[in-house]
């Protein structure tokens, strides 16, 4: 059992487990937790505590031997978590003097249930009555027989099942409007709807079924696996976007910008083989495939009245109104058949010695973009289908006191499924958008070292290089089938319009309208991919004071990633001023000037600590924690030209019993 005693932000965690033998061949292990605390952010609007994590989860599995050669286990699992990740500052933007904590100014109440939160708008069901919150039940299901057939060849039957209800409403612009080049940092208004707001409302069920068959033969020259996969999902999505302006009205004017209720379907059969040949005791091959035949459905209704009293108007959202920009109709259904291979050689010289490399074919199923607003916006986008390759070697030295593993890797994705949100224009909400906007490359390489210099001392550092970047087809027509520009089309749009004295982000004629989106960014190039800091390194050292029957055990450890962007377009606000035309804005999307809000992750060292207390029995521990122990501040993704920054540094005494 561990139960962490004190949090910097009040939290409480307790987890346990029990095992309990009730026959020979039969045993269950039940275990739980619960956890608590205040969050560590302050609406200064509300008087709410925000972005803490609040649940419990409890577990009962099963190992039965129903024969000297097959057993069977099993588990059911419930899990409630509520907690939330919302928009916060570290100085109060309605007090830019006071930096003391992490702020929101949001009027969004927070509860999982507020009578007419959202009027006077008519939003439809449940989630017309969501204060700020994000809460997410679910319920699992586990189930593997294993069948020992003969000594060299044995049958898994797993299944699994998956029920979660997800609820929230959450406001992604502080209860103001979202920054702009002309207002940076714009007016805290406290909007009581918050200044964009989604309330959703969903309820999802997975169910899995494999037959696998594992064996071995021509005494162990081939081992082998093979088996078929089912997969089913169904989900019913129930939601509303809601957009506030300033009228001059108290807690600012509401606009319903959707309401609709989306169901989507997934089935996939696929068939796998893989075999291991085992040439000698230092070389193995590896050869397999993987055949999937998948098929995904959707539906969407649009819940307002107007568009359910037996005429549906061109502006609802609904399948009648799934009409692509060129006119063609969105498809409701998409299928991919698709051949995976892999293969790897493994090549073991010595015992300390393991040479490697492999080649594996996957892909990541296409879907709709079904956060749109419109129906014209629920445009689908195709799979991608990636080659990944590797090569390295994991090494051992001086008796195993020294550790060294060293990996190359490429990887090349073609068609890469690229999420973006867009600010529109005229309204100022976001519109979500996921496309195939391009290829994909990323290569680099890993080395990873392991030391024990001497007993009771372990160190450990971890390097990383990566070089990655969009791959275009210069040759891709201006336009696909369903209307959209293409990125090479766009980007000469965007740097024409820049020729022309335009902006992005600018005023009316004066904004460029094809840069800062999509993958084109601000200044005509192509972005950056997100989140993929070209260095990477993380060290680390823990020292077992050995005092007889207690010991002590300090550790430390820190980590360092480079400048890397956060958002598909690149879109960041810097504060020198810029003129266009005869209008001067105040920021400049160029990176001139210090950093205000947006995409822009800066490169960031984060420090972790701990100081353990136990006894040699290994019964009880009693250890001190901090995270992020000098309080580092970094973007850690954005949406809508806001940055959402990194939880502040926390500390934690923790105490452990087993008995």
């Amino acid at each position: 059992m561990q139960v962490p005693l004190l949090w910097r932000f009040d939290k409480k965690l307790a987890r346990g487990s029990l095992d309990i033998p009730l026959a020979e061949d039969f045993a269950i292990k039940v275990s739980g937790y619960w956890e608590d605390d205040k969050g560590y952010a302050g609406n200064t609007t509300t008087g709410d505590r925000l972005n803490d994590n609040d649940g419990y989860g409890a577990r009962i599995g099963f190992r039965g031997q129903l024969n000297d050669r097959s057993t069977w286990r099993g588990s059911y699992a419930r899990i409630s978590s509520q907690g939330e990740n919302i928009l916060n500052f570290s100085c109060d933007p309605a007090n830019p003097s006071d930096c003391d904590g992490r702020f929101i100014t949001t009027g969004l109440p927070e509860g999982d249930r507020i009578q007419g939160v959202f009027a006077p708008l008519t939003i439809t069901g449940r989630k017309a009555n969501f204060g700020q919150h994000n809460r997410t039940d679910m319920d699992l299901i586990s189930s593997n027989i294993e069948l020992g057939l003969s000594d060299d060849l044995s049958l898994n039957l797993i299944t699994g099942f998956v029920n979660l209800t997800q609820q929230f409403a959450l406001d992604f612009f502080d209860g103001r409007a979202g920054p702009s080049l002309a207002v940076p940092n714009p007016v805290v208004r406290r909007f009581t709807r918050g200044g964009f707001a989604i309330t959703n409302d969903g309820e999802h069920q997975q169910f899995t079924q494999e037959v696998k068959l594992n064996g071995t033969v021509a005494d162990g020259l081939i081992d082998f696996v093979g088996g078929f996969y089912y997969f089913s999902e169904k989900n019913r999505t129930d939601f509303a976007d809601i957009f506030s302006i300033f009228t001059g009205a108290p807690g600012g004017t509401p606009l319903l910008l959707a309401d609709r209720t989306l169901r989507n379907e997934a089935k996939a059969y696929a068939g796998y083989v893989q075999g291991d040949l085992n040439l000698s005791e230092i070389l193995k091959f590896t050869a397999g495939v993987r055949y999937t035949d998948e098929t995904k459905t959707f539906s969407v209704r649009d819940n307002r009245a107007s568009c359910n009293d037996q005429t549906v108007e061109p502006t609802c959202v609904s399948d009648q109104n799934l009409i692509a920009p060129s006119g063609r109709p969105i498809p409701r259904e998409q299928t991919a058949k698709l051949w995976t291979p892999r293969f790897a050689v493994n090549l073991t010289p010595t015992d300390a010695i393991l040479l490697f490399g492999s080649a594996t074919r996957g892909f990541k199923s296409g879907g709709w973009n079904a956060r749109g607003t419109s129906a014209s916006q629920l445009l689908p986008f195709g799979p991608e289908i990636a080659w990944s390759y590797e090569v390295g070697a994991k090494t051992e030295w001086f008796d195993r006191r020294l550790r060294a593993n060293i990996t190359g890797f490429w990887l090349d994705v073609e068609g890469l499924q690229t999420p973006s949100a867009l600010i529109n224009p005229v309204t100022g909400a976001i519109t979500f958008l996921t496309r195939n906007f391009a290829d994909y490359r990323n290569r680099g390489v890993e080395l990873e070292l392991t030391a024990a210099p001497v007993d009771g001392l372990n160190l450990y550092a971890n390097v990383g290089f990566q070089d990655d970047e969009y791959r275009l087809d210069s040759n891709a027509p201006t336009t696909d089938e369903f209307g959209i520009q293409s990125v090479p089309a766009q980007q000469r749009d965007c740097l024409a319009q820049i020729a022309a004295g335009r902006i992005a982000g600018g005023m009316g004629a004066q904004n460029a309208t094809a840069c800062g989106a999509g993958i084109v960014a601000p200044d005509g190039s192509i972005a950056e991919p997100v989140r993929t800091p070209k260095w990477t390194l993380a060290i680390g050292a823990s020292y077992d004071f050995d005092f007889g029957s207690w010991g002590l055990q300090p550790s430390v450890n820190a980590s360092y990633r480079s400048r890397y962007e956060t958002g598909t377009s690149n879109v960041s606000f810097y504060s020198d001023p810029i003129t266009v035309g005869s209008t001067t804005y105040p920021a400049n999307p160029y990176g001139n000037g210090d950093f205000i809000t947006g995409s822009e992750g800066s490169s960031v060292w984060l420090v972790n600590a701990s100081l353990t207390f136990k006894l040699r029995q290994d019964r009880w521990r009693l250890s001190v924690e901090c995270t992020n122990c000098f309080d580092e501040e970094y973007v850690q993704s954005s949406l809508g030209n806001y940055s959402y920054i990194s939880p502040p540094m926390t500390w934690m005494v923790r105490a452990k019993v087993g008995f």
